[in-house]
């Protein structure tokens, strides 16, 4: 299965929020700073080792936020998340 390679503007824009776990994988939610054209605003990365999760690029927050959350959840079942925040 491939996954989405997400373009170099995700990584230079700010986290609004992130999930660590004790394995060293990780779940960040980022606002980009420069949206695209098509309304892509928000993207969700993560390093984890679940087979559900994959990164993914959302028009609106909401969204982006539901599926965000749904990988930390999915990944708990996998190890224990150790920080969370909230960055904004």
């Amino acid at each position: 299965m491939k996954y989405l390679q997400l373009p170099k503007r995700v990584f230079n824009s700010p986290l609004i929020e992130f999930v660590n776990f004790e394995d060293g994988s990780f779940v960040n939610l980022i606002k980009l700073t420069k949206p695209y054209a098509d309304g892509r605003a928000y993207a969700v990365y993560e390093t984890t080792k679940s087979t559900f999760c994959s990164n993914g690029m959302f028009s609106n927050y909401e969204t982006a936020k539901e599926k965000f959350k749904l990988m930390v959840r999915n990944n708990e079942y996998l190890t224990i998340a150790t920080l969370r925040e909230v960055t904004t």
